[in-house]
C-alpha cells in the first residue's frame, strides 16, 4: 500500500495532513497514528511531497515523536475546526509551543525555512504551530470545512466557498452516484 494510500486526504497544508490522520472506512474511524512507525512515514510523505524539507524531517528525528501527544495535538485541533468556536486560547496555545521549542531559519532557495532546535515531539509541534499561526494570519482557519459526506472525517481549506467534499473523487462521486441512483429507482 502506498503513502498516498494510507494518507488518501491530502492537503497542501501540512496542519492539514495532520488532523487528517484520523479516518472513516467502512464507517468505522480509523486512526493511522495508532499503527507502529506510522508517524515516521507521515513525515515520509510530508518530505516526498515538499511540505516539509530534509533539514526539518531529520531534525524532528533526533528524538522520538510520541503518538499519544501527537494524537492529543491532532484531536484538539481538530475539535476546533469542527466546533465553529473559535477561540483565541487556541492561538495562544500555538504561540506558547513555539516559545516552548523556538525555531531556528534558514535560507532555502529563496525563502526562509523553520527549523525546531529541538527534535521530537517538541520539534514537530512548534512547526506545526509555526505553520498553523501563518495559516491563521493568511485567513485559511475560517477556510477549514469537514467533508459533507456524514460518515467522513476529512478536513479541507475550501478557498471559494463552495466546495462541499473533500474530493469529488470519493465523497463527491459517492455522493452524486446515490443522488442518481434514488432519481433512477422512482
Amino acid at each position: 500500500m502506498t503513502l498516498e494510500t494510507r494518507f488518501s486526504h491530502f492537503s497542501d497544508y501540512l496542519f492539514i495532513n495532520l488532523l487528517n490522520t484520523v479516518n472513516s472506512k467502512n464507517k468505522t474511524k480509523a486512526d493511522l497514528l495508532d499503527e507502529e512507525g506510522m508517524m515516521d512515514e507521515w513525515l515520509s510523505l510530508m518530505k516526498e511531497k515538499e511540505l516539509l524539507s530534509e533539514q526539518q524531517v531529520n531534525k524532528i528525528k533526533e528524538k522520538p515523536v510520541d503518538r499519544t501527544e501527537m494524537k492529543q495535538f491532532r484531536d484538539t485541533w481538530r475539535s476546533y475546526f469542527t466546533s465553529s468556536q473559535y477561540d483565541e486560547d487556541g492561538l495562544q496555545s500555538l504561540i506558547d509551543l513555539t516559545k516552548k521549542t523556538p525555531l531556528s531559519f534558514e535560507m532555502n532557495a529563496e525563502t526562509l525555512m523553520p527549523i525546531p532546535d529541538k527534535g521530537g515531539t517538541a520539534g514537530l509541534q512548534s512547526l506545526l504551530a509555526f505553520t498553523m499561526l501563518n495559516a491563521y494570519q493568511d485567513g485559511v482557519f475560517e477556510k477549514v470545512k469537514g467533508c459533507s459526506n456524514e460518515t467522513c472525517l476529512a478536513l479541507f481549506v475550501d478557498p471559494k466557498g463552495k466546495r462541499k467534499w473533500c474530493s469529488m473523487k470519493v465523497c463527491g462521486n459517492r455522493a452524486k452516484a446515490q443522488k442518481h441512483y434514488e432519481k433512477s429507482k422512482q
